[in-house]
This record gives C-alpha cells, structure tokens and sequence, in this order.
C-alpha cells in the first residue's frame, strides 16, 4: 500500500510539475503556444496507471483545466487542448456530472468542436447517474448543439424530450419540444436554450461567453423581425421602406427593436437589406506549421 501511495504522489507531482514548467515556459517565451498538456497520455493509460487514485488525479486535472480556461478567455482565447483534458478527466472520474456540462458548453460556443461536445456529452448520459440533479443539462445542451450549430431539428427535439422527463427540468420544455418538431428554424427558440444555459451555469466566465452569444441571436431575430416587415412595407406601397422609422411611421412594426450590444438597425441604400451598425463576429482560428495560433475577427454577413 505504501509504494502505492507513493507512485500516485509521484505521478501527481509529475502532472503538476508538466503543466507549470509548460505555462511558465509559454508565459516567458511564447505567451500563444499551445501548453505541453497536450502531450498528456490518455485517460485509458493514466486510469491503469493512477493504481486506484484516479479521482485524485482527475480532480487536480479538473483544477487546473478550470484555471487554464479562466486565464485564456481574457487573453488569447486558445483553448485547443480542452478537449484532450476534458477526456482524460471524464475517463478518470466517469461519473462526475459537471466536467461534461461544462466541457460540452465550452467545446461548442467557445471553441467551435460541435462534434467533440455532443461526444462528450453522450459520453456523461453513459455514465452519470440519472438521478443526479443536473442530469437533465446532457441532453439538454445536445439538443442546442444539434438545433442551433447542426440544424437538425428532429435529433434536437428527441434530445429535448428525453431532459423534460426528468423532474429537474423547466415545465416549459415539453412545449419547447413541440415548436421544434413543428417549426424549428426560429431564432426564438435559440434564445429560450441560451438564457436555460446562462441561468443554469455557475462558471462566471462561461456565463459571460453564453451572454454574448445570446445577444448575437437576439439582434439575428431582430433582423428576420425587420426584414418581414420590410418586405410587407413592399408589397402595400411597391417600393422599399427607406427607414426603418419609416415602417414603424406606417403601422409595419409598432416597436423599434433594440440591438442588446448597443447596435442601430438601417435599410442598407445600396440593396435594400436591414443590416446593423455592428457587424457580427466570427472567431476563426488558423495555425500555422510552428503551432503558433493566429486569431483573426471577420463580419458574418
């Protein structure tokens, strides 16, 4: 038992020891390179290794990967090795529930790995409890990946149904659940998911991201709003509205909808589309062949 405990402290050291020398390293020499954690072996390996102490050890990964999220998401936003931690911790420690609603949250909205999050979370309704209180959130963030990210609408609405069963979950979900089957490509139904996810988070950061997003979709909703008036405002007077005050003037809206980052909505004079002073922002991430990351911000149109 003793040469157990002292191989676990040694390993734990060892974890430790690679995630500090690589975040010094890059903090002093290269502050945007990807840390040495990728180079981790995998949870499978570490799980026949940790002799008995994986939950030790997957709870020290768990820390520090909580710390590298938080010190990336005001800096470079480089969070290319999340994945690789998030599997070794969830393979480590199955059965904990939040490392998966996290993961899953951060890998699809931060990240862009749709694919590696719905993964993940199938991966925690494998292997949480479902009489854990916040096992609903599994299915729950599966159907917002494959609603708002795949466009698969009928895989989302069966996601949807299996969280409202469980007693945890909104009362509203089963209606939820209806207006995806029944007319899915809205908006609407995005900003009812995102504001689920803000209020259930308790990441302060992750909560500020999912904030951001949920304004994207609401001035996304603003627009198709505008646009469908502007198109009536063509088919009662045959011409364009030339403002949107003009639509509102003739009865076409009876609000003006407001952009929640601080945006104004116009009738674009070269073709007539509803735009936005700000323009929406898509993060693309290139790398190039010395794994240095290069950020760059391009408009979505």
């Amino acid at each position: 038992m003793g040469k157990k405990i002292l191989f676990i402290i040694v390993l734990v050291f060892f974890i430790s020891g690679v995630f500090f020398c690589s975040l010094n390293m890059d903090k002093k020499y290269h502050p945007f390179t990807i840390e040495d954690l990728l180079y981790l072996p995998s949870g499978k390996f570490l799980k026949g290794a940790a002799l008995g102490f994986d939950e030790m050890v997957a709870d020290l990964l768990w820390i520090k990967a909580l710390a590298y999220f938080g010190g990336h998401t005001t800096t470079d936003q480089n969070y290319l090795w999340m994945s690789h931690i998030l599997d070794i911790v969830t393979t480590l420690d199955p059965f904990s529930q939040y490392p998966y609603e996290f993961g899953g949250v951060i890998l699809a909205t931060e990240i862009g790995e749709v694919d590696k999050s719905n993964l993940l979370l199938k991966k925690g309704m494998e292997n949480v409890s479902k009489t854990h209180e916040r096992y609903w959130y599994l299915p729950f963030f599966t159907a917002f990946n494959y609603m708002y990210y795949k466009k698969d609408y009928k895989t989302a609405a069966d996601y949807l149904k299996m969280a409202s069963k469980f007693p945890q979950s909104p009362e509203y979900l089963p209606l939820l659940v209806s207006r995806l089957y029944a007319d899915a490509d809205s908006p609407e139904i995005a900003i009812v998911f995102l504001r689920e996810m803000i209020n259930s988070t308790q990441s302060p950061e992750l909560k500020e991201k999912l904030k951001l997003r949920l304004n994207e979709v609401i001035n996304q909703n603003n627009i198709q709003f505008l646009e469908a008036a502007k198109d009536q405002f063509f088919l009662k007077y045959y011409r364009y509205p030339e403002t949107i005050n003009e639509m509102f003037k003739n009865g076409l809206i009876f609000y003006v909808p407001v952009d929640p980052r601080g945006g104004t909505y116009y009738i674009s004079k070269k073709d007539h589309a509803v735009e936005n002073i700000i323009k929406t922002q898509k993060l693309k991430v290139h790398i190039d062949k010395k794994n240095k990351v290069k950020i760059n911000m391009q408009p979505l149109r």
